[in-house]
């Protein structure tokens, strides 16, 4: 058996964590010196990374319930970002402590005295909001880790009723997350703006967060392609489908996204358009431009040919330009709630986005360590390689 550094993933631990640490302490020192703004930022950088996590805990839900072949090569690095989730709860720690300054509902006096924030005080409310928040990550938490438990279970006993029961876990994990992730997404962005709502608000962010994790997931394994441990066990084929359900997700956002701004558009409602008005106008109607673009022409035009998603160097680019505008279009939906007139990025936008990255990206390689990159217990592996060896260590 190969050793935990076969793939040279472990290298990368060490370098990531020290950036993290970096990251983090400057985003401290912007705490002390502007607490208001440090909050502002920190929100955005956030929420990418999270979608992330979360997104890699739906899909692997989704992967097991199918057993399908297309996710055989990413099964493992779904399930250790999955469990990183208690980092995230831990992230969620700020934000936590600066709702003041992140949600316009925690001023009371502006609560009360406005005819539609004071018809929702009994949603909006900070004893509300941190018990549900509890209750997200402790069913994500659970469910990421159960499967974990019973992964570990099949691989002692090899029990028909074990994989059964995983399955259950996963198959009914999947309307968990959707509803979890569509409040969270209520309480969390959309809680920004109290005066607007939108009833596919929610589908949007939990379809965003299926298409984060996937491409980060997919990106991670274009870097393995060309390593000497998956030569002969990564074929042209694994890639294809990850591209596939890739476009099928870009699509599913971009149709849920523009739903969302079609109905508003239609109805014309004075206490909804708003929300578009100020990202449509300045260089934020130059982002949704690129948004447009970028999110979704350029991915679905690149993802529809099939020597591209056959190549680990060209699907690798292709998750790059989905990650990029994830982030930008979590930017774009968050920002304009606080600077609706002009365009704002501060440097501790930066250095939360690569302080948070850092150290989960950290977690992430540990959860991998020590096991191999596919799940080698499996009875179905060998029949999806397809004459391939098993060597494969992270």
């Amino acid at each position: 058996m190969r050793t935990t550094e076969s793939t040279g993933i472990g290298r990368w631990q060490k370098p990531s964590l020290i950036a993290g640490v970096i990251g983090l302490a400057a985003s401290a020192i912007g705490w002390f010196i502007n607490p208001e703004e440090f909050f502002h930022a920190y929100l955005p950088s956030y929420l990418f990374w999270f979608a992330i996590v979360a997104g890699c805990l739906a899909i692997l839900m989704l992967q097991y319930t199918t057993s399908g072949e297309w996710g055989l090569m990413i099964r493992r690095p779904l399930g250790a970002a999955a469990r990183t989730m208690i980092w995230m709860a831990i992230f969620f720690i700020p934000i936590a402590i600066g709702m003041k300054a992140i949600y316009p509902w925690m001023n009371a006096e502006f609560a009360r005295h406005d005819p539609v924030v004071s018809q929702k005080l009994t949603w909006l409310n900070w004893k509300r909001f941190g018990i549900f928040t509890i209750v997200y990550f402790g069913a994500w938490i659970l469910w990421a880790w159960r499967i974990r438990v019973l992964s570990l279970q099949f691989y002692k006993d090899r029990s028909p009723f074990t994989n059964l029961t995983r399955n259950r876990w996963a198959a009914s994990g999947l309307p968990m997350i959707v509803l979890t992730l569509t409040f969270a997404s209520v309480d969390w962005m959309m809680s920004l703006e109290p005066r607007w709502n939108s009833t596919m608000y929610g589908i949007t962010f939990t379809v965003g967060c299926g298409l984060s994790g996937l491409a980060f997931v997919t990106f991670f394994l274009s870097r393995l392609a060309n390593h000497e441990a998956m030569r002969g066990i990564l074929k042209p084929s694994h890639l294809r489908d990850l591209g596939n359900l890739l476009l099928a997700f870009v699509m599913f956002y971009a149709y849920t996204a523009f739903s969302e701004f079609l109905l508003i558009w239609y109805a014309n409602l004075h206490e909804e358009i708003p929300h578009y008005l100020y990202r449509d106008l300045g260089v934020w109607g130059f982002i949704a431009i690129c948004i447009i673009l970028f999110h979704f022409f350029l991915p679905f035009f690149m993802l529809l040919m099939r020597p591209i998603k056959d190549r680990p160097e060209t699907i690798g680019v292709v998750t790059v330009i989905i990650l990029i505008m994830r982030y930008v279009a979590i930017y774009w939906l968050i920002t304009p709630s606080w600077y609706p007139e002009h365009f704002h990025y501060s440097i501790w936008n930066l250095t939360s986005l690569i302080g948070i990255g850092g150290v989960w990206l950290w977690a992430f390689i540990d959860q991998l360590k020590g096991q191999t990159i596919i799940p080698i217990h499996e009875t179905w592996v060998e029949e999806a390689i397809r004459e391939g060896a098993l060597r494969v260590n992270a």
